[in-house]
């Protein structure tokens, strides 16, 4: 077979658009690059460098927490119990704050003071 550059075949002088029979040489159609990069692959890129390091932070975590429960010697479902039963408490000490705060709003205006004044005269920081 003769290689020279005089012998071509009809095959290599081939326009490129015609090899590829999804890129249409339309003018209306924008053109881009083979190989870009669009915006779209670099956001995909971006969530899953974002999902590695969550993944990441969240076997650190899973690390600290499995220690602390070794510290503690402590399973899981009694931590989980633990905080559930300290989550109880807060909620009935915000719901008994918040009938003391009614309560006073009410004797002062019962006594036409400021409820700031009856804190004080009932000796309750206005944090607590």
């Amino acid at each position: 077979m003769d290689a020279s550059p005089t012998k071509r075949t009809a095959s290599a002088t081939t326009e490129p658009s015609s090899l590829f029979p999804d890129n249409k040489n339309d003018s209306s159609q924008s053109e881009q690059p083979l190989f870009a990069v669009t915006l779209e692959d670099e956001h995909k890129q971006e969530l899953r460098t974002g999902i590695e390091k969550l993944k990441q932070e969240l076997e650190s975590q899973t690390q600290v927490r499995d220690a602390l429960l070794i510290k503690a010697d402590m399973s899981i479902e009694q931590a989980r119990e633990l905080n559930d039963e300290h989550i109880e408490r807060l909620h009935r000490y915000n719901d008994i704050k918040d009938a003391a705060q009614i309560l006073f709003g009410k004797l002062a205006e019962l006594k036409g003071k400021t409820v700031k004044e009856i804190y004080e005269e009932h000796s309750v920081d206005l944090k607590d």
